[in-house]
């Protein structure tokens, strides 16, 4: 028969058996007896907090898994989408061996990173990226399968909206939506903009700061080994390929969001990546923290980009151009540069079509693929406008485009490019 007192069967035990009611520390380890949290509910009362009283491990995943499955999981998050690139064919050939070579460089400390490639990004800016190759690749998604990724991300605002898992651009959106919504019940004018970002942000962050970063959130010293060694691997700042360096350079301006809500006491504000805004019905207030910000920043190691400024009323975020009406209404246009942009993309697209470069199939997922990101606004004109251009486009060279509409999924439509006459359909992506 149980004891009637289930609270004296929570009790921290030696690892000789003997009962000690103290904390659990050094050699004591926290037991807790089967059914316990049940009785005391079945007899009307509450249960103890049990949670207080586990050790700090319990339920966290392993931080640094090194098994074969972890790493055969982490390759997977690497080839995603290029298995049919020759380098991925060869380690998939050779993929026991390949992935028990990983494994021993990692377990015996002797793992080290290979020289980043060099590579030309030209959109959505133009840009000098460092590559890592795909065993590297593997690494950095394997440190992020464990709780380096929460070690990272745990002292992150919610209006930090980059690189962290369910706060993308379409979050980030939606937030800035419910802050102009928000800004205009408060106080019924339209608002003061001070728009935001740094110059050259990843190239600019100094080695030695994300060195200090991961020394003091990231729990686990295999995973700060590694992570130090990629710093170091940079010749300057922190690489644009590597997944941890999104995490760094997050975190790196994250004692600046605290700043900003905490002492400052901006209510509007929000930052994705390097990319921050503050909405305010006083110009002067956003004067006086745009001459604190330049100093904060400097002190750092970091400069805003001289396109910097207060705009009332009208600004680009996020590829739109937002504003509020006179009735407190938000409006998001597709911001000027992007749509000249995609006309010069259209343009490029047709004449690979015409070559033979890309395929019907390819020019269509292209092109559902703008026309979801084009849709998140106010853009439904537009969107119709740049389709008969493109359709007339296509015509001049024997093809032509149908937006075609279906039932089932997140969208209701799909981008068909196909001959004139239809003797053949091509059809993009479809969400089914």
């Amino acid at each position: 028969m149980r004891s009637g007192n289930s609270a004296s069967q929570f009790r921290n035990v030696n690892n000789n058996g003997n009962a000690n009611n103290n904390n659990a520390t050094y050699g004591n380890v926290w037991q807790r007896p089967a059914m316990a949290t049940r009785d005391a509910r079945r007899h009307g009362r509450r249960p103890l907090n049990t949670k207080a009283q586990r050790p700090a491990s319990h339920g966290r995943r392993a931080i640094v898994d090194l098994s074969i499955y972890r790493i055969r999981v982490a390759y997977g998050d690497t080839a995603k989408g290029k298995r049919n690139e020759s380098n991925q064919q060869r380690i998939r050939y050779r993929f026991e061996e390949w992935s028990f070579g990983l494994q021993a460089e990692l377990r015996d400390g002797t793992f080290r990173p290979s020289p980043f490639r060099i590579k030309q990004i030209y959109f959505p800016k133009p840009r000098t990226a460092q590559v890592p190759n795909v065993r590297d690749k593997t690494v950095q998604n394997l440190l992020f399968q464990g709780s380096t990724y929460d070690d990272l991300t745990r002292s992150l605002i919610k209006e930090s909206t980059a690189n962290t898992r369910g706060r993308g651009t379409d979050y980030a959106r939606a937030l800035l939506k419910r802050q102009l919504q928000s800004f205009w019940a408060k106080y019924h004018v339209q608002p003061w903009v001070l728009k935001a970002d740094v110059h050259g942000f990843f190239a600019s962050i100094p080695a030695e700061g994300a060195a200090a970063l991961v020394e003091r959130y990231v729990t686990d010293g295999q995973a700060r080994e590694i992570m130090r060694l990629f710093i170091a691997n940079s010749p300057k700042g922190l690489p644009l390929g590597l997944r941890q360096s999104q995490a760094l350079a997050n975190l790196y301006l994250s004692e600046l969001d605290h700043l900003t809500k905490e002492r400052w006491h901006f209510r509007y504000y929000q930052r994705h990546m390097d990319d921050f805004l503050i909405l305010s019905p006083d110009r002067e207030r956003l004067e006086a923290y745009l001459v604190w910000l330049e100093d904060y920043l400097a002190g750092i190691g970091l400069e805003l980009n001289p396109k910097t400024g207060i705009t009332f009323n009208r600004f680009d975020y996020l590829g739109f151009e937002y504003r509020m009406t006179e009735t407190g209404k938000v409006v998001a246009r597709m911001a000027k540069g992007k749509r000249a942009k995609k006309n010069r993309h259209l343009r490029r697209m047709v004449a690979e079509l015409e070559r033979g470069e890309i395929t019907p199939e390819k020019f269509a997922e292209r092109h559902f693929g703008w026309r979801l990101h084009a849709l998140k606004g106010n853009t439904r004109n537009m969107v119709r406008n740049t389709d008969r251009r493109m359709n007339a486009r296509l015509n001049q060279i024997g093809y032509q485009l149908r937006i075609v509409r279906h039932r089932g999924g997140k969208v209701h439509w799909r981008v068909v490019v196909e001959p004139l006459g239809g003797i053949s359909c091509h059809q993009g992506i479809s969400h089914s």
